[in-house]
C-alpha cells in the first residue's frame, strides 16, 4: 500500500465483491492487537465475509430482517479504511470501522461513519450504535464528537485454561439448556445487570426478545460460522423458578468459549461461583477448546468479584456507544 500525505479526498463506496481479502488484510493490519487478544481465524473471517454478500445468504438475512453492507473510502486505488454496517429495522450498528496506519488523521474514519448516518436515516432508522474500546482514546474522541453517548461501560474477562479443577463443588445447583424465557422476574435481573441508559438504547421489549435467538438465527449463525448457541437457566435445589439465565458460544471464527453477561439479581451473584464452572464443563467436557472469557457490566462489583475469584483476568474494557438521529 502506497503512502498519502495531506488531506485525502477519497472516493467513498460499498466494497466490491473481488475485494473482501483486501478488506480482511486492512483488519489485520488495523486490529491487529484485537486479533492476536481474541485468538480470531482470519482464513475463517474472509470466508465468512464472502458467504454474507452470496445470493443465499442475502436471501436468508432478508427472511431475517437484517442486512450486512460494507463500505471503504479509496485513496490513490488503495483502500485506506472500511467500515462494516450491520442493520435491522430499528438501527444500524457500525462494526469494524477501521483505517491504515499510513492514512491515519486523514478524516477517513469520520466520513465513513456519517456515512452511517446517512444510511440510517435513508432507512428511516433512528439510532446508530457501536461498541469500542475503552483505551481507545482517538476513537471514542470521535466518536463522542459525532453525538455518541456512552449507554454500557463493560469487561472482558479471560480464563486462560478450562481443566476439571474448575469442577463446580456447588452441589444444590443445577443448569439446564432453554429455549425460552420463562422468567417472571426478569425485568428486576435486567436492572441489576444493565445500567437503564443501556436497556433504553438497546429497547427493553427487543432486548428480552433477542436473549434467547430464534431457530432461524441460530440456523444462520450454524451455516454461516460454524457458531454454537446455548443458553442456560440457573436453578438453586428446590426452587422451579431460575435464579438467571447466561448463554455460550463457540463458531470457527475464534478459539474460545465466549460466555455473555450472566442476568441475575446482584444479591444472587455468588452463586456465579458454580453456574460459570457448570457451564463450561457442559461445553467443553474438559476436551478441545479449553479457552473462556466472559463478559460483564463494570457496575456490577458483586459479580466482577465472583468471576475473578474463578480466576478469570480482565483483559479490556469496552463502551457501547448510541447516537439517536
Amino acid at each position: 500500500m502506497n503512502s498519502t500525505e495531506g488531506t485525502a479526498n477519497p472516493e467513498i463506496r460499498e466494497l466490491k465483491p473481488d475485494e473482501f481479502d483486501e478488506f480482511v488484510t486492512l483488519m489485520e493490519v488495523a486490529f491487529q492487537d484485537s486479533i492476536e487478544e481474541d485468538r480470531l481465524d482470519t482464513d475463517e473471517i474472509r470466508k465468512l465475509m464472502k458467504k454474507v454478500r452470496t445470493t443465499l445468504y442475502k436471501i436468508l438475512q432478508k427472511a431475517l430482517g437484517m442486512n450486512i453492507e460494507f463500505y471503504v473510502a479509496v485513496v490513490e486505488h488503495n483502500i485506506a479504511s472500511g467500515i462494516q454496517l450491520g442493520i435491522e429495522k430499528d438501527e444500524v450498528y457500525v462494526g469494524n470501522i477501521m483505517t491504515h496506519p499510513k492514512y491515519q488523521r486523514q478524516g477517513l474514519a469520520r466520513k465513513l461513519l456519517q456515512l452511517s448516518f446517512i444510511r440510517a436515516r435513508e432507512l428511516g432508522v433512528k439510532k446508530v450504535r457501536l461498541d469500542a474500546r475503552a483505551d481507545n482514546v482517538n476513537a471514542v474522541s470521535l466518536y463522542t464528537s459525532e453525538g455518541f453517548e456512552t449507554t454500557l461501560h463493560s469487561g472482558r474477562f479471560e480464563l486462560d485454561y478450562v481443566t476439571e479443577k474448575n469442577k463446580s463443588t456447588f452441589n444444590d445447583l443445577s443448569v439446564r439448556k432453554v429455549s425460552k424465557i420463562d422468567i417472571p422476574n426478569i425485568d428486576a435481573m435486567l436492572d441489576d445487570s444493565y445500567p437503564a441508559s443501556y436497556l433504553e438504547a438497546k429497547g427493553r421489549a427487543k432486548f428480552i426478545k433477542d436473549l434467547i435467538p430464534s431457530r432461524a438465527i441460530r440456523f444462520f449463525a450454524k451455516r454461516l460460522a460454524g457458531q454454537s448457541i446455548h443458553n442456560y437457566a440457573f436453578f438453586v435445589k428446590g426452587e422451579e423458578t431460575p435464579r438467571g439465565i447466561i448463554e455460550a458460544t463457540q463458531s470457527r471464527i475464534e478459539e474460545r468459549i465466549r460466555l455473555s453477561s450472566p442476568i441475575l439479581l446482584e444479591k444472587d451473584s455468588d452463586i456465579l461461583s458454580g453456574v460459570i464452572p457448570k457451564v463450561l464443563e457442559i461445553e467443553t467436557g474438559y476436551r478441545g477448546i479449553t479457552i473462556a472469557s466472559i463478559n460483564c457490566s463494570m457496575h456490577r462489583t458483586n459479580a466482577i468479584e465472583e468471576i475473578e475469584n474463578l480466576g478469570f483476568k480482565k483483559m479490556r474494557e469496552t463502551l457501547s456507544m448510541t447516537k439517536r438521529l
